[in-house]
């Protein structure tokens, strides 16, 4: 298989466009996880605290 009979998809983009866009994609990513690693955190720590306070 020659390089014009390649996937334009699976082809890495060497632009800066390319990175640029690769590189928010992660940042959403990132934000994304962070988000509801928070929540999750935070719906735990509520959890715990009501069952302690209604505990004792």
């Amino acid at each position: 298989m020659s390089d014009g009979d390649k996937d334009p998809v699976q082809r890495p983009s060497s632009s800066s466009v390319g990175r640029r866009t690769r590189l928010n994609a992660g940042r959403i990513a990132l934000i994304l996880v962070g988000t509801v690693a928070v929540v999750a955190f935070t719906l735990y720590a509520t959890i715990v605290l009501y069952g302690l306070i209604e505990g004792s």
